[in-house]
């Protein structure tokens, strides 16, 4: 409610064509207490309609539909003329004994006109001011007019709440209480609003803590399989180092057994060729030997004495034969790992071997005595072994 400067009265009213009042008119002076009586139709309504007007009370509530409706007109006739006005002047008087003076004026247009102390204001200056003498306009706390308090009476408590409020002057408060109502709503809303964005960022943090923590979990994971991958294909190099090693070792173990193969198969070739030239001597010797034994048979009819001397030399032969045959079935023996060549020569030393027996049969059958010499006993001897 608005502060009170001081307490006063009304002094004295002025008025000018207001209603029933013709020209200018002065009511008062106004005492403590005043009362004022006459007929009906005297203006006692419009004095009070008066003290409304200029204190700021809408025309439909003066018992007027339009401000031209409160000038004075004798007749019909004179509310058609054109330039009237009318106004009514509140002289208010303060305790210390000052005076203000409220005028509103019903201008030719139909429209109204404020003063204070005789300087034209806006309505808002206007009631400003009267609000400051705790004269409220809306809520009319200063006239109690004719039904105010058969109305009062009959007013609900949710009515009569209204009432005080607009008496009260909280009324003019309500516009203001209802703008920090919403911006207290709003403030609660965006308080929420910030309270779920604090709890979505403390999620979202804790979030990104899991995930951070998660994140350098599996960093470190991710380094120790690093390192397990790196020891383990340490290790296969490792293994495969000494893989590499071992087969080189075997393959220098396997080209060392080459080359004595080799070597070896170089040996039994050389041999191989040693025993073809030898062969071939022999297979020389022995055409010789068969020539010879020709020749011996056709002496053997000549030489019959030495016969049985050849038998004996024969005789003689044949177990060294026999003796010769052990000694080349041990050489063949060791000898079968060799190539085929060495296989051939020992055939063909079987051929000759056969021929010699070929010979010896003959030789027999002829019954001749063949008689061989020192040199050539031992050249026979020595191919047979």
């Amino acid at each position: 409610m608005p502060s009170l400067i001081s307490q006063g009265k009304i002094h004295r009213l002025e008025l000018e064509n207001f209603k029933s009042y013709k020209g200018f008119q002065t009511i008062g002076p106004f005492y403590d207490f005043t009362a004022i009586i006459g007929p009906n139709g005297a203006g006692k309504s419009n004095l009070m309609d008066a003290i409304s007007f200029v204190l700021g009370v809408r025309s439909g509530q003066l018992r007027g539909a339009q401000l031209k409706d409160l000038i004075y007109a004798f007749d019909d006739k004179e509310k058609e003329n054109k330039g009237r006005r009318a106004f009514v002047r509140l002289v208010y008087q303060l305790s210390n004994g000052s005076e203000l003076q409220f005028t509103r004026t019903i201008t030719s247009s139909g429209s109204s006109e404020y003063r204070i102390d005789g300087k034209m204001v806006t309505w808002d200056e206007y009631n400003g001011k009267l609000k400051s003498l705790g004269i409220l306009v809306k809520a009319r706390n200063f006239l109690v007019f004719q039904g105010d308090v058969e109305s009062i009476a009959s007013k609900n408590p949710k009515e009569l709440t209204g009432l005080l409020e607009q008496i009260s002057g909280s009324d003019d408060l309500k516009k203001d209480y209802e703008d920090l109502e919403e911006q207290k709503a709003r403030a609660e809303e965006k308080s929420a609003l910030v309270y779920q964005k604090k709890r979505t960022i403390v999620m979202e943090r804790k979030q990104k803590k899991e995930q951070k923590e998660e994140a350098e979990k599996h960093l470190r994971l991710q380094e120790q399989l690093k390192s397990l991958k790196k020891e383990h294909f340490l290790w296969k190099l490792l293994n495969i180092e000494n893989d590499i090693a071992k087969i080189n070792e075997d393959l220098e173990a396997e080209n060392k057994s080459r080359e004595d193969l080799m070597q070896e198969q170089e040996s039994c070739e050389r041999e191989a060729s040693k025993a073809k030239k030898e062969q071939a001597k022999y297979l020389k010797e022995i055409t010789q030997f068969e020539k010879r034994i020709a020749d011996r048979n056709n002496k053997l009819d000549k030489n019959q004495p030495e016969l049985l001397k050849l038998k004996e030399e024969m005789s003689r032969i044949n177990s060294k034969i026999k003796s010769s045959r052990k000694e080349l079935e041990k050489k063949r023996e060791e000898r079968r790992k060799h190539a085929y060549d060495i296989e051939k020569l020992q055939n063909d030393l079987k051929d000759v071997a056969k021929r010699l027996e070929d010979v010896n049969e003959k030789v027999q059958d002829g019954g001749a005595k063949l008689q061989l010499a020192d040199s050539q006993l031992r050249e026979y001897n020595r191919m047979s072994a």
